[in-house]
């Protein structure tokens, strides 16, 4: 919801860095793929290690470097439909990554998962009905959007991670995945009523 209400705020933060970018002849595609591939790395390091913190502020930084190729396209005049599919694809990859990493650390298998498949169908929801009817980014301002997930996902591991306290004999991180995985499947929810209405009026 955040994204898409402030989308063109946000990418005006990224216009400058992006121009000193654009100019350097980098390829956007290659930014978007150094994500999945930073990512990979990190989940390895985070397995080895498990310290939340250094995980939790490396992730928060391919988040950032996430929305900057969208801003290095436009920046260079490399807008191409094939680097949004592929940018896509990378973001699913890299919160699928996360979430089982994370699964693997904390053991919280059944949560995890439920958020896991509660966000693959929330972007799903979209992507089918728009192989229905043409429908616009703009007609999907949702509950629960990848960076909201993704940053109550990571805020709450590194919360549970400074403040050990567990109401009802659990950490602060399950009852994030329990507050983000109902979250999450509402937004399924509210994604594919919205589908319907839009598949129903323009079929």
């Amino acid at each position: 919801m955040l994204t898409s209400r402030y989308k063109s705020f946000l990418n005006q933060l990224f216009e400058p860095l992006a121009t000193a970018i654009a100019r350097t002849g980098i390829s956007p595609s290659a930014i978007t793929l150094t994500c999945p591939v930073l990512a990979t790395l990190l989940c390895l390091v985070f397995l080895r290690t498990r310290e939340v913190i250094p995980f939790c502020v490396a992730m928060a930084a391919v988040g950032c470097l996430d929305g900057l190729d969208g801003a290095v396209a436009r920046a260079s005049g490399r807008v191409t439909q094939f680097g949004a599919y592929l940018d896509a694809m990378a973001d699913r990859y890299v919160e699928a990554a996360v979430v089982i990493t994370v699964a693997s650390v904390t053991g919280y298998w059944v949560l995890s998962s439920l958020v896991l498949v509660g966000a693959l169908l929330v972007s799903y929801a979209k992507a089918r009905a728009a192989m229905e009817v043409p429908v616009a980014n703009q007609e999907w301002p949702d509950l629960m959007e990848r960076t909201e997930r993704g940053t109550l996902f990571l805020t709450g591991l590194l919360v549970s991670a400074l403040l050990p306290w567990q109401p009802l004999g659990r950490d602060l991180f399950w009852w994030t995945l329990v507050v983000l995985a109902a979250l999450v499947w509402l937004t399924v929810i509210q994604r594919v009523l919205r589908a319907r209405r839009l598949i129903l009026s323009r079929e």
